[in-house]
């Protein structure tokens, strides 16, 4: 199976009426040399949604969100079994390239990591080298992607600089467009606001739910309040393991589980 592998994450149906089946995980498992840090993990999250992961410190959120991009698999002692689905086609399987898969999967970690290029270079760089766009169309890319994120008037008139010049939340803006400026089908979010400001972090909000009319996303985060503000489902872990999924309608005002009741009262995590 070649890097060009079809890894779409849309609604169950598109507007051409092909049915989609976004991202299936099938009894994953993830160790570290002996300590088990996921086990038997299987779910599905719903294309063109919000999903938050939720669960105790330590429970395997960013594992599992590290696991559907790979991020395994230069770590020393990391052991990754099972499968995940990306539109029907396994992530796993022999002959998939990582280069391919990421540049369908975009992520966004807690702290803002940009490149040490510039502004601009930031978003341009990785669609020319994947020959998504010429060198001619990158400035409208730029432009494009950092009005998406609305950044755009803050950096118009320094695009060479350095973007270690722009506070933590414009940072953080930033590597948002930097990853959406290769169009990805899923986009994972790990604890993307946990730094940010409130003003910041409603502006990121606002961005996740517009952004899920056209990609998957999937986000790891600490707070409750969040995560029934901007998502759909919620998958809920404790020790490597699934405990409940469902809307975040049901999660937040029926779960199913008593540990999830105790969660979502703050009795635990």
């Amino acid at each position: 199976m070649s890097e060009a592998m079809g890894l779409a994450g849309t609604r169950a149906e598109s507007a051409e009426g092909t049915a989609t089946e976004g991202v299936s995980v099938r009894n994953l498992g993830v160790r570290y040399r002996d300590r088990v840090l996921l086990e038997g993990i299987s779910t599905e999250f719903r294309p063109r949604r919000v999903t938050a992961i939720v669960g105790p410190t330590g429970c395997g959120k960013t594992t599992l969100l590290r696991s559907i991009n790979r991020m395994h698999d230069q770590a020393p002692g990391m052991r990754v079994t099972g499968s995940v689905s990306i539109d029907g086609a396994d992530i796993y399987a022999p002959g998939v390239g990582v280069r391919g898969l990421r540049r369908r999967v975009g992520m966004l970690f807690q702290r803002p990591n940009p490149f040490p290029q510039s502004i601009a270079d930031n978003i341009s760089l990785a669609p020319r080298a994947h020959g998504l766009v010429s060198r001619r169309e990158a400035a409208h890319l730029v432009e494009e992607r950092l009005t998406e994120v609305g950044l755009w008037e803050a950096v118009r008139g320094r695009l060479n600089a350095s973007p270690f010049h722009l506070s933590g939340g414009q940072q953080q803006l930033l590597c948002l467009a930097r990853a959406l400026a290769l169009s990805p089908d899923v986009l994972l979010l790990d604890e993307p606001t946990s730094s940010l400001d409130p003003a910041t972090t409603e502006h990121i909000e606002r961005l996740i739910t517009q952004l899920s009319e056209r990609v998957t996303i999937l986000i790891v985060t600490h707070n409750l309040a969040q995560a029934a503000r901007i998502s759909d489902d919620v998958l809920f872990l404790m020790a490597g393991r699934v405990v409940e999924a469902a809307s975040s309608r049901t999660f937040f005002n029926d779960p199913g589980d008593e540990r999830s009741r105790a969660y979502v009262s703050g009795r635990i995590g």
